[in-house]
C-alpha cells in the first residue's frame, strides 16, 4: 500500500487508531494530536500503562494494545525508540497487521526494516494530525 493510499483509506476517513504512549498532560504532542483527531471523529484508543483504568479525553486508557477491545486500523506509536520493544511484540501478536504510525520522535529505522518485511504498513516521520490537516482539508 503506497502512502497515498494509506492516507486516503485511513486518515482523510475517520478510522481506528490505538495511540500508543497516550497522555493526559496538555503539554505533551500526543495530547494535542489525540485531541485533535478526536475533534475529526477518529476512533481512538488511548494505550499507557501508567494511565491504565483512568480516561484520556474521556476516552478509557488500556493497559496494553492486546486489552484494545477493537481491531484497530492504525497503531500510531507516539514512543522513542527505547520504549518500543514490548509494543512492537504486542504488535506482532494481533491476528491481523496494522498500519504502524511511527509520529516524529517515535522514529525507528530497524523496526520499521523488520516490519515491512513481516508484511506491515509502517509511516515514519510524519505526524497523524499534520498530515490529516494537509491531505483532507482538516483544520
Amino acid at each position: 500500500m503506497k502512502m497515498d493510499e494509506i492516507i486516503e483509506e485511513f486518515v482523510c476517513k475517520p478510522s481506528k487508531i490505538a495511540v500508543v504512549g497516550a497522555s493526559r498532560n496538555r503539554d505533551r504532542p500526543v495530547y494535542d494530536v489525540m485531541s485533535y483527531l478526536k475533534q475529526q471523529e477518529f476512533d481512538l484508543y488511548p494505550v499507557n500503562p501508567a494511565s491504565a483504568g483512568d480516561t484520556i479525553l474521556d476516552l478509557p486508557c488500556y493497559k496494553s494494545l492486546k486489552e484494545v477491545p477493537e481491531r484497530v486500523d492504525i497503531v500510531a506509536l507516539f514512543l522513542s525508540r527505547k520504549n518500543q520493544e514490548i509494543i512492537l511484540e504486542d504488535i506482532r501478536g494481533l491476528a491481523y497487521k496494522p498500519v504502524v504510525w511511527m509520529q516524529p520522535g517515535a522514529e525507528n529505522d530497524e523496526a520499521e526494516d523488520a516490519l515491512k518485511q513481516e508484511g506491515y504498513e509502517v509511516v515514519k516521520g510524519a505526524c497523524l494530525m499534520m498530515t490529516h490537516q494537509v491531505y483532507c482539508g482538516g483544520e
